[in-house]
C-alpha cells in the first residue's frame, strides 16, 4: 500500500468510512421511497413526480448536512487557515450562490410548485422540475396571449428570481379568471358588438359558471382573498380613430383557456364578418 494512502486512511479512515455509509444509506433509501411512490398509481402523475422532486432534493439537503457533521472538524481547520481564499471563492461563485439564494426564497415564499403555470422575463411555462439552481418549465405561447405548448422545455437559474417579479397565472387553483382581448374597426357597431360577444360568452362558459362561483368563495374563505366575479364581463377601450379593442373576462379552468378560448372568438368572428361580406374595392388613382 502506497504510504500516502496509508497515511490517508490512518488519518482519515474513520470520516471515509462514515460518509461511505451515509451515502449507501441515502442511495438505497432514495430508490425505496421513488419505486414506492412510482407504484401508487391512484395519485396523479404530477403529484407523484412534485414528491419525486421533493424526495431528491431532501435527500440532497441530507447528504450535504451530513458531510458538514462527519468533516466538521476539518472544515473548521481548513477554514482558520484559508479566510482569503473563502472571501475570493465567494466573489468567483456569486451566480452559484445568487442561484441558491433564488432557490431559498422561492422555496420559503412558496413563489410556485411543479405544475405551475409561470412567467419570469420573456419565459413562461409550466414548470415541470425545481432544483436548489434551477427551475425548467415546458414553454407555453409562443406569445404572451397564446396558451399552447410549443414542446420546448427551457431552464432558468434560479438567481432571476431575486432581481425579477415571477407571474403564477393559476394561482387560484381549479379556475383562473381569463382576459381575451379583440381589436374591431368602428364599422362594427361596440353596442352591437357588446351584445353579441356577452351572448356567446355567457353561453360558452354557462358548464363552468357554478363550479367557479363555488370555487371562488371557497377560496375567499379560505386565503381572505377579494374574488372577481366569474360571470363573463365585458369592457371597452377606445384604440385609435379607426379601431376600438373589446375586453373580455370570464372564468376557466386552466387546462380549457385555449379550447375556450377559441370556441368564443370563433363564433364571434364569424358572426361579425359572415362569409358573405366582400371585403371593400379599392380604386385606382386615375392617371
Amino acid at each position: 500500500m502506497p504510504a500516502w494512502l496509508a497515511t490517508l486512511l490512518h488519518d482519515y479512515g474513520t470520516d471515509l468510512a462514515r460518509t461511505g455509509v451515509l451515502l449507501l444509506v441515502l442511495l438505497l433509501l432514495h430508490g425505496s421511497i421513488a419505486r414506492t411512490i412510482a407504484a401508487n398509481p391512484q395519485v396523479p402523475v404530477e403529484t407523484r413526480r412534485r414528491w419525486m422532486v421533493n424526495v431528491r432534493n431532501a435527500m440532497i439537503i441530507i447528504w450535504l448536512a451530513g458531510l458538514v457533521v462527519i468533516w466538521a472538524r476539518e472544515l473548521q481547520t481548513i477554514a482558520l487557515s484559508m479566510v482569503a481564499f473563502a472571501a475570493a471563492l465567494v466573489v468567483a461563485t456569486k451566480e452559484l450562490l445568487m442561484c441558491l439564494g433564488g432557490g431559498l426564497v422561492r422555496s420559503l415564499g412558496n413563489s410556485y410548485q411543479l405544475g405551475d403555470i409561470i412567467e419570469i422575463g420573456t419565459l413562461r411555462g409550466r414548470v415541470m422540475d425545481i432544483t436548489m439552481l434551477s427551475t425548467t418549465v415546458l414553454e407555453i405561447g409562443p406569445r404572451h396571449d397564446a396558451h399552447q405548448i410549443t414542446g420546448r422545455m427551457l431552464s432558468f437559474p434560479n438567481s432571476m428570481l431575486l432581481t425579477q417579479p415571477v407571474a403564477r397565472e393559476n394561482f387560484t387553483g381549479d379556475y383562473v379568471m381569463h382576459i381575451l382581448t379583440v381589436p374591431l374597426p368602428y364599422s362594427v357597431k361596440p353596442s352591437r358588438a357588446e351584445r353579441v360577444l356577452q351572448q356567446i360568452a355567457d353561453e360558452t362558459c354557462a358548464p363552468y359558471l357554478e363550479d367557479a362561483r363555488n370555487h371562488m368563495a371557497m377560496l375567499e374563505s379560505k386565503l381572505l382573498l377579494d374574488t372577481p366575479s366569474v360571470a363573463p364581463r365585458i369592457s371597452l377601450q377606445p384604440a385609435s380613430e379607426k379601431e376600438y379593442r373589446i375586453i373580455l373576462r370570464y372564468a376557466v379552468p386552466p387546462r380549457e383557456r385555449q379550447r375556450v378560448e377559441q370556441a368564443i372568438l370563433r363564433r364571434f368572428m364569424f358572426t361579425c364578418f359572415p362569409e358573405g361580406d366582400s371585403p371593400p374595392a379599392h380604386h385606382a388613382d386615375t392617371p
